[in-house]
């Protein structure tokens, strides 16, 4: 492989707060085990344990069960009724997780529904490459808006046409304007078709982020998962700190954490995005970091200063549960704060009317900190440190 064209590097991502890749299966209270005493969180392998209901002719009492469940009795309550303990099922149990200390009631036997962190097929907890690579082109798209105030001020300009219009369909519209976004800073790759013909730069195959391949993480060490739950860090009307915590509960991996992967450059394709090597990259990762870290420190760290401690490890927010700002440009277009946070809050309301962001976001627009508790400390989610090793 010619040096010149290419740069690999081998990467570690280290976990700072917790973090949250979902697998898209949400599991009640009748599909895991739930141990109060130990407080853990046992995952079953279904085939087996379909099984092992079908061995210990429990079938009928199972289907009963499953279909009469309301949240009142958790499975393992029910197996233990049926003369089963944990001793009995270790064969059927694929993984674990600890309940976080703050989640446990002695009158409580469920943690209700569970967004489990996606695993391998061996049951290892990974992060997906898709998910890196998807920070690093917000990162990059950041980067180029700083130097085309131009494209900035044309895209601020669709939005607030679209609002002033009271025309705007926040899912269409914005997703449509993003997507331009990228057309026109990303889609710089000048190709022709089979027949010759110049491809428009509206397909995304004239992306210079086709430069960057990211692997999923394939090593990893030290790391452990616990069941958190989701805390929106706001005020109450006197202005002072009233974390609220809502019943969404998700296996996230801890701090402390680390996971490996590889990075690959093809140096003339991310050239022409202003990417010249895996060094630019983490600058730009780095660099939106701190634009998101700051204006969230700005709405909410005098108040919230617990959640920001350590948070400066970090380079990237990763995962669910890590807020609107960290995901999307919208409040960097913005030609300042007070605008951002004013078209933020119309394009949220219209998005989810029964928030009241029209209403109740005054200082920042989303208007809660997305937080949750572990090891009795309030931790903002979803931030990493990513370097070269």
């Amino acid at each position: 492989m010619n040096s010149k064209q290419f740069e690999t590097a081998k990467m570690c991502l280290h976990v700072v707060t917790p973090i949250n890749i979902a697998d898209g299966v949400t599991l009640r209270a009748k599909d895991y085990l739930y141990d109060t005493r130990q407080r853990r969180v046992y995952f079953l392998n279904l085939h087996a344990w379909h099984w092992f209901v079908y061995k210990h002719k429990l079938l009928d009492k199972y289907e009963k069960y499953i279909s009469n469940f309301k949240d009142m009795k958790s499975l393992l309550e029910w197996l233990q009724e049926q003369g089963y303990g944990l001793e009995n099922l270790q064969d059927v149990i694929s993984s674990e997780a600890q309940a976080d200390a703050s989640l446990v009631d002695a009158e409580k036997k469920t943690l209700h529904d569970i967004n489990r962190h996606i695993r391998h097929g061996d049951g290892t907890p990974f992060i997906p490459g898709s998910s890196i690579k998807g920070v690093f082109r917000t990162a990059v798209l950041y980067k180029l808006l700083q130097k085309r105030q131009d494209i900035k001020s044309k895209y601020w300009r669709q939005i607030q046409g679209k609002i002033s219009n009271n025309y705007l369909n926040p899912k269409r519209d914005f997703d449509g304007l993003a997507k331009d976004l990228e057309s026109e800073l990303l889609h710089t790759l000048r190709l022709k078709d089979d027949k010759e013909r110049n491809i428009s730069n509206k397909n995304a195959v004239c992306s210079a982020m086709r430069g960057l391949q990211v692997s999923d993480t394939y090593a990893s060490r030290n790391v452990q998962t616990a069941i958190l739950q989701k805390v929106d860090g706001g005020f109450d009307k006197f202005g002072k700190a009233s974390p609220k915590k809502l019943p969404i509960f998700r296996e996230c991996m801890l701090p402390e954490a680390e996971l490996f992967f590889d990075v690959k450059i093809e140096k003339a394709v991310m050239n022409t995005i202003a990417i010249n090597s895996v060094d630019d990259l983490l600058k730009a990762t780095h660099s939106f970091f701190a634009a998101v870290t700051d204006l969230l420190q700005q709405a909410f760290g005098k108040e919230y200063q617990e959640a920001f401690q350590g948070v400066a490890a970090g380079n990237m927010f990763l995962g669910g549960n890590t807020g609107f700002l960290s995901k999307t440009l919208l409040a960097m277009v913005a030609p300042d704060k007070d605008t951002a946070k004013n078209t933020i809050k119309v394009l949220l309301d219209k998005s989810f009317k029964t928030h009241k962001h029209l209403l109740r976001d005054k200082i920042i627009a989303p208007r809660t900190l997305k937080c949750t508790n572990y090891n009795g400390k309030l931790m903002l989610m979803g931030v990493a440190e990513v370097r070269k090793v």
